[in-house]
């Protein structure tokens, strides 16, 4: 087996284990927040806020790590992970929750950041749309099997020892990914990286940190708070988003690589305005189940930013500049929840985050609009 094929499957297998694991904590931790904790709108925004704070560090924390090999750094991401998520079920208390999401967050992020450069480190610049599509459906399956197996056992099993399951899957991952070749790191990449021409990336990158924190703090919190889900219906919602996602993501990542980023990205902008708007408007539960499952499918298709910049960046500029395209991503994911937990509360109406969203998305689609079009030979 060549170096580059037992690479693959080390980080095939690190993905599974760790989306696995993190599926098992985001399919419980609101009901959690909300049933164990008894945890408000304003609370749960200042603590995603807080969590999104290590990613706002990403790039200074992975500037100080430059001269470490990144399968190195990801799988000690992964342990902190590990770590934090397995205690998560042990916090008895609203601040004691908070520092033990903030600290795993750190792990968590920096693997965000990490993975797709690896990804594409694998792939050695070919088809790289196909291949972070790819990554993305094992992830997929892993989460359709997480929460299948959550959704069974969690009548007869707590919080507490399901959230322990998911640090030890993720712990798994971490020593999975110890085990990449060193050999991916390059000699001479730049800590820290801000680049004019890399500034539609930074754009789309910060505006997509504001519609994914939007929707995902405050979608489901709307179906737990104002409709009364239960965590056996959110599970089963999840259940069904990875399924779906289980197939579609690897499709989208093909449909990039032959229609290009400007095309997908309008397209993916335009249904989010929908959805958005779905959660203003229409009061109906079974129809906001509905485009929770759409967005959801929809997320794939944020891979065209990822390869927009991979058709531009400059030798060995890519993992600085992810991890400096993901603290403009948590600018945004810092202010965003704080912000639209204070205002529901304030107000008393849910509906100011989506109206918030809706604005988001258009400037989401007028950037992408500035992406250029792709010729036959670039598609080729």
């Amino acid at each position: 087996m060549s170096t580059n094929q037992r690479d693959w499957r080390l980080f095939g297998a690190a993905t599974f284990c760790y989306a696995f694991g993190f599926a098992v904590y985001n399919g419980l931790f609101q009901n959690f927040f909300r049933e164990v904790l008894h945890g408000g709108p304003g609370q749960l925004g200042i603590l995603e806020s807080l969590r999104e704070v290590p990613g706002l560090l990403t790039a200074f924390t992975a500037g100080t790590l430059a001269l470490v090999a990144e399968t190195r750094v990801g799988s000690v991401a992964l342990l902190i992970s590990a770590a934090g998520i397995a205690a998560t079920g042990y916090a008895s208390s609203y601040w004691p929750l908070v520092a033990i999401t903030v600290f795993w967050s750190v792990g968590m992020h920096l693997w965000f950041s990490l993975s797709p450069a690896i990804t594409l480190a694998l792939a050695d610049g070919k088809e790289g749309g196909r291949h972070l599509g790819r990554m993305a459906g094992i992830g997929a399956v892993a989460v359709l099997a997480g929460l299948a197996v959550t959704r069974a056992v969690k009548p007869n099993v707590s919080y507490r020892d399901l959230f322990v399951a998911a640090g030890v899957l993720i712990f798994v991952a971490g020593i999975c990914a110890s085990f990449l070749s060193r050999t991916r790191q390059p000699k001479n990449r730049p800590r820290l990286l801000l680049r004019k021409e890399y500034n539609l990336f930074y754009w789309l990158t910060f505006l997509e940190g504001c519609r994914r924190q939007i929707f995902g703090t405050f979608a489901p919190f709307v179906l737990i708070v104002v409709y009364g889900a239960k965590v056996e219906t959110m599970l089963t919602l999840a259940l069904v988003n990875a399924a779906v996602s289980t197939f579609a993501a690897p499709v989208i990542g093909r449909f990039i690589d032959h229609l290009g980023e400007r095309t997908m990205l309008t397209f993916y902008y335009i249904a989010l305005a929908a959805v958005f708007a779905g959660y203003a408007l229409i009061p109906s539960v079974s129809v906001l189940y509905a485009f929770y499952m759409v967005d959801n499918l929809l997320f794939a298709f944020a891979i065209g930013i990822t390869t927009y910049l991979n058709g531009i960046i400059r030798p060995n500029e890519m993992t600085p500049t992810l991890t400096m395209g993901t603290t403009m991503n948590h600018i945004a994911a810092v202010i965003v929840p704080v912000t639209g937990g204070v205002l529901w509360k304030a107000a008393g109406d849910f509906r100011i985050p989506f109206w918030i969203g809706i604005g988001v998305v258009l400037l989401s689609l007028h950037a992408a609009r500035q992406i250029p079009a792709r010729s036959r030979a670039d598609r080729a």
